[in-house]
């Protein structure tokens, strides 16, 4: 059994989210506007990138925050690195004996 740590976002935290996507988007996308023949192919990657992961974090409500306990395959106990938005079955990695481990609701 494993105990899991998740982080409420509210809506303010959620907005400064997106914000950070969109203005990484938006920074990659000047960087490379100068570069010839780059700015053709990665200004319009970079924005659109930028907008997709700013939406995909405005609809983010929770996210992982940690998850901990016994690693059925070796038995010991762990704290496991969890990242990304709240969604179950999460897959796992154990840090002690690097089984894949799958993170579900029950």
């Amino acid at each position: 059994m494993a105990r899991v740590e998740v982080n409420v976002l509210e809506p303010a935290e959620r907005l400064k989210r997106a914000a950070i996507a969109l203005g990484a988007g938006i920074a990659a996308a000047l960087i490379a506007l100068p570069i010839p023949l780059v700015h053709f192919f990665v200004v319009p990657g970079a924005l659109i990138a930028g907008v997709v992961l700013s939406v995909n974090r405005l609809r983010q409500r929770e996210t992982f925050r940690a998850a901990s306990g016994r690693c059925p395959h070796c038995g010991g106990n762990q704290r496991f690195p969890v990242l990304g938005g709240f969604r179950v079955p999460k897959r796992l990695d154990c840090p002690a004996c690097h089984h894949d481990l799958s993170l579900g609701d029950g």
